[in-house]
């Protein structure tokens, strides 16, 4: 796998399923199960802008979802919205790209304003090698064992 293996696109409503699939594979530690009704009805909304990252054509996974996550605009920052990458992919460097493609898009859309993200301690490591500070943390935020942690990446 390389990076040059993947396209990134907007996310449509006949990816539903493969996005469930992609947070089905990051239930425990990255998810709760308890989540998927509210990331289903996310998926349907679509509020702001979400995208996916899907293996190109000529790869053995052609057309095949690797990682989804979007953007938005709340009261007072811009904020990254349900981001993920297949577990079988971790840390192979897509998490990181398509993140940074993501910040690169909101910064866009949104300039001048800071990027927040409610993310866990399994991922702040993640976000704060990209440059996100951590603001808060919630223990138990997202429920037993999952604490919410609150960054942001200044404008």
């Amino acid at each position: 796998m390389t990076l040059s293996d993947f396209v990134f696109r907007p996310y449509c409503a006949a990816d539903e399923a493969a996005v469930m699939a992609l947070f089905r594979s990051n239930l425990a530690p990255y998810f709760l199960e308890s989540e998927a009704a509210e990331l289903s009805s996310f998926l349907r909304q679509e509020s702001g802008a979400y995208f996916v990252a899907e293996w190109k054509a000529g790869t053995a996974q052609a057309g095949q979802l690797a990682a989804a996550g979007g953007y938005a605009l709340n009261s007072r920052y811009a904020v990254l919205t349900w981001g993920m990458v297949g577990r079988s992919l971790h840390g192979r460097g897509l998490g990181r790209v398509f993140t940074q493609f993501r910040i690169a898009a909101c910064r866009r859309a949104f300039p001048g304003r800071a990027i927040e993200i409610n993310t866990s301690q399994r991922t702040a490591g993640f976000y704060k090698k990209l440059g996100f500070r951590t603001l808060a943390v919630e223990p138990a935020g997202w429920g037993p064992g999952l604490d919410n942690v609150h960054m942001l990446l200044p404008a």
